[in-house]
Order: structure tokens, then sequence, then C-alpha cells
């Protein structure tokens, strides 16, 4: 257990829409892998069918067991759930299956059929980019191998007409794939842009640009789910300016809205990036502190405490600004977080009972 406040503990975890989006889009593309995996599977099947029905024993036994390799891959995948490595094992079993019908012929010479499912797929594989780049190697490597007299290891007849259909075809396949699979792309980039900027508007205060109640809340939930399975300790802090009505009612509201910024900025940039600063209230403020004990956050509260006391020679206006904090300290085995959050509350209106610009604890 940490018996202290460390500005290198490890962050609290997270879940957005963006990153959420991330993972729809990383399913989307095993699916297509799964998709790609059946349909090379029945084509390579139906292929060795032919070839036995035609007494090419050799062909047929390796159109077999490359049906038995992709069905192995299928199986596999499904089994072992979502991985960012599918899509780049998926491509290379068919890339290798692909160069072996474009050297064999594959059945009757129609193995370069297989490139109506490659395009694509590498496409859904990989993103227009890196798809697009992948398939123009691939495209150049085709037509070396077709066109370049006497291509190791090229053993099926294709006349020249047919050669240069294909290449033409396959070009032209993959710009059309790569065009409209940008269009997608740049969809779902702006989909997440307005996502992020969403979630940032429903989770963030305006006036301080500190996380709202809505926002705070959520990483308290998730804290206890993290601590359930870390036992971790953290601690709640609950701030309150002291006599910030008569602030504004003296000296104006937009005056009173400076010092909320400031002071969140004072809380903001004297807490580690994990920590989560969140305006409360009207000028309640609420500091969760993950792998802290109450100790650690003691040290911390009286700390901002200065801080903001000290904004108040910054103004010219003459204004005494001080902030009373409740603090309480949580862990897996202890209460639910709505008893914290009420004991702290307890606690900060006892410092102000007490005096105010000052830290309880106990």
């Amino acid at each position: 257990m940490n018996s202290g406040y460390n500005k290198h503990n490890p962050a609290l975890t997270m879940t957005t829409p963006v990153e959420e989006l991330e993972r729809i889009d990383l399913r989307r593309r095993i699916m297509a892998s799964s998709y790609m995996l059946i349909f090379a599977m029945a084509i390579t099947g139906a292929m060795a069918v032919i070839a036995l029905t035609a007494a090419d024993i050799l062909q047929a036994t390796t159109l077999s067991a490359a049906a038995v390799v992709i069905l192995c891959a299928y199986v596999t995948i499904n089994v072992m759930g979502p991985s960012k490595m599918t899509p780049l094992l998926v491509g290379i079993l068919l890339l290798v299956l692909y160069f072996y019908l474009l050297l064999s012929g594959g059945v009757n010479n129609t193995g370069l059929m297989w490139a109506v499912m490659l395009v694509p797929g590498f496409i859904n594989l990989y993103g227009y980019k890196t798809g697009t780049a992948a398939l123009i190697a691939i495209g150049l490597i085709t037509a070396t191998a077709l066109f370049y007299p006497n291509f190791p290891g090229l053993t099926a007849e294709y006349d020249t007409a047919y050669r240069a259909r294909f290449i033409a075809v396959f070009g032209a396949l993959t710009a059309l794939t790569a065009l409209l699979d940008s269009s997608r792309h740049h969809t779902q980039q702006l989909l997440e842009r307005l996502t992020g900027e969403l979630e940032k508007n429903a989770s963030t205060d305006a006036l301080t640009g500190l996380a709202n109640r809505r926002e705070a809340y959520r990483a308290i939930h998730d804290m206890e789910r993290r601590n359930r399975e870390l036992r971790d300790q953290y601690v709640i802090l609950i701030g309150d300016l002291d006599n910030f009505k008569a602030i504004n009612d003296t000296h104006g509201h937009a005056f009173g809205d400076r010092i909320l910024q400031d002071v969140a900025k004072i809380l903001r940039n004297n807490t580690r990036t994990e920590d989560i600063v969140a305006r409360w209230g009207g000028e309640e403020f609420l500091l969760l502190l993950p792998n802290t004990d109450a100790r650690g956050g003691s040290v911390l509260a009286e700390k901002l405490r200065r801080k903001v006391e000290a904004l108040s020679r910054r103004y010219v206006q003459s204004v005494k600004v001080s902030i009373s904090f409740g603090l309480v300290e949580g862990s897996s085995t202890g209460s639910p977080h709505n008893q914290l959050l009420a004991e702290a509350d307890k606690r900060m209106y006892r410092a102000k009972n007490s005096g105010r610009n000052r830290v309880v604890a106990a």
C-alpha cells in the first residue's frame, strides 16, 4: 500500500467513447478476417474437389491442406477472441495462398481469380493507406511474375492478353476499393472527432475546464471497480471556497468567476495526471486521489490550501480567498463511495464551523 502521495503512480484508466470506437473498428476488422477465411476455405475446398475429379492428386492434396489450414485459422480466431495480430496473420495466410495459385494457375488457370477477394480483403483488413500500399507491392510482384521471361516457379500458362487484362483489372479494382474505403475512413475520423468533442463537453465544466460532477461520479465508480481488483487505498477531498457569496456580492460575479478559474488552475497544476479534479458544485471542488492514503492526502490538501490562500495577494481588489477541505480515505474493503462522499462533506463543514481555511481529516 502507498503511504504518501507520489506523482508517478499508475494512471487510473477509464473507457471513453473514442476508445470504444477504436474497439468497434478492431471488431470490424476481425469480422472481415473471419468472412475472408470462410470465403477462402469455400473457394479452396471447391478447387480441391475439382482438382480431384480431374485426377490431379498433387493439386487436390495441396488445396485440401490449404483449406484445413484456413479452417484452423478460423477456429483459432473465434476461440482466442479479438487481437490486433489477427488481420496480419490472416493477410499472410491469404497472400501465401494467392501466390501459390498465381504460380500454379490453380484449377484450369483460374488461380488469378483470387485477386477479386484479395483486393477488398486487404483494404478491409489494413485500411486504405496500408492496404493500398500492400496491394501496389503485390501488383508489381504479380506483373513481374507474369511478364518476366521464365519467372522461377511459374508453371501456369497464361496468354499475353489475359495477363494484361488481369493487371489492368487488378489496378482498377485496387483504386476503386481504396477510394471507397478512404471515404469511409474520413467519415469515421469525423465521427471520432465529433464524439470526442461531445464527450468533452458532457464531462467538462465550461467555466473552469475541470471535470464536472457527472465525470467525477464516473471516475468514482471506476475507482471502486479498480480497487476491488487491486485493493488500493484512495482519498476523496471536498473543498469549498470560504465566504464566496460575499465575494460575489461585493465584487461581482465576473470577479468571482475569475477566482474559480484561478483556484481550478491551482488544483489542476498541483495534482497528478491520474488524479480527478472536478467542480463539484458552485464553489465546491472534489479531488479523487488514487493509490493515496490519508497522510498523503492531508499533505496535498495543506499544500493546496496554502496556494489558494496566496491568491489573495494577486488581485487589485481587497479580498481574502481561502478554502476549507474535508478529507476521507477509502479502500476496497471500506465503505461505499456514497458514504465516503457524505463523510467528506461533513468534515468539510466541520472545517468551516471551526474557523474555515483548514483541512479536517477526522
